[in-house]
């Protein structure tokens, strides 16, 4: 069985973030603020995607996908070529899609156009919205996060995105001198 091919997680699920995929994505939500002009602001949303394995009730994110879409002000429109490389790479590297992640010039709140234009509407997809254009964030609690139930956008409290997408370090070292004095 591939991984593509395991049911996802039902609603709910844990999210394992490594640490190094979860500030590459920061890196491009900040550097997506910096280009375009639109209405003489300066600054773009970013969007990214994250994609994993379902492991038990859990889902561990394994890639962060970059369109390097052009920078469109507040909004990002993507293009058939662009969801054609993302099906077909998710595809090739057996992974689920688990959410996209995109950034607000403002706020961080779900747009009529997020709740519309989501990439996916399975049960269980993540839709997180980065304030600020990224400026001061560092952590999943600092964003909006919403998951796709029944029909619909819901937003999930500070406490279960805490509890549910944790970013953890990808390199754990024992430090002997600490346990070895025991």
């Amino acid at each position: 069985m591939t991984a593509r091919a395991a049911p996802y997680a039902p609603p709910g699920y844990a999210v394992r973030i490594p640490d190094a995929i979860w500030q590459a994505t920061l890196e491009t939500v900040r550097a997506y603020a910096s280009r375009g002009h639109e209405r003489g602001r300066r600054g773009s949303e970013a969007l990214v995607y994250l994609a994993g394995i379902v492991s038990g009730q859990e889902i561990v994110v394994t890639g962060l996908y970059r369109l390097d879409h052009a920078a469109q002000g507040d909004r990002v429109v993507v293009t058939p070529a662009e969801s054609r490389w993302l099906v077909r790479t998710l595809h090739a590297r057996d992974e689920k899609l688990i959410g996209q992640l995109h950034s607000h010039r403002g706020r961080a709140g779900h747009s009529f156009g997020d709740d519309v234009y989501a990439t996916s509407f399975h049960e269980g997809f993540l839709s997180i919205v980065v304030p600020r254009f990224g400026r001061a964030v560092t952590w999943p609690q600092q964003c909006r996060v919403l998951e796709y139930r029944e029909g619909m956008f819901v937003e999930l409290e500070g406490e279960e995105v805490r509890r549910r997408l944790r970013v953890e370090p990808q390199l754990v070292e024992r430090n002997a001198s600490v346990h070895e004095r025991k």
